[in-house]
């Protein structure tokens, strides 16, 4: 039977194997920025999961769960709202609630910063992730 070292150690053996040294092994956490672009991933696809949950239980069951859900969506749209600029929350709603859900959208946004307009990817997640941070910039 082989034993199954932790991934330091495993990782200091190959090490030591190509150059026999003392190595010292530390695990960083995340960056503030990767910890808030995982945080908000995760938000997005959690509140899109719920619209199509609310949509399928009121198409299918017959029960609109809107007057529940407000009260959280309300909470949740404050906290964002100490976070991120109305130019960002904007372009959250936006996404979630009217671009998102569309079937015939390409999936892009055009921007116009300093005068220039560009068109951007804007169908997921982490491409919106993406447009809000340079928006800061």
């Amino acid at each position: 039977m082989t034993k199954i070292l932790n991934p330091k150690k495993r990782l200091r053996q190959v090490l030591f194997s190509i150059h026999p040294l003392s190595y010292r092994i530390k695990q960083r956490g995340l960056d503030k920025q990767s910890m808030n672009k995982n945080l908000f991933i995760e938000v997005i696809q959690q509140l899109k999961k719920i619209e199509d949950r609310r949509d399928f239980m009121n198409s299918e069951i017959g029960m609109d769960m809107t007057a529940y859900e407000d009260q959280f969506f309300h909470v949740i749209e404050n906290l964002m709202k100490m976070h991120f600029s109305k130019e960002q929350l904007g372009l959250i709603q936006t996404y979630l609630y009217t671009l998102s859900p569309d079937k015939e959208w390409d999936g892009t946004i055009t921007m116009e910063k300093n005068k220039n307009t560009k068109v951007v990817p804007f169908k997921t997640p982490t491409q919106v992730w993406e447009v809000i941070s340079n928006l800061d910039a």
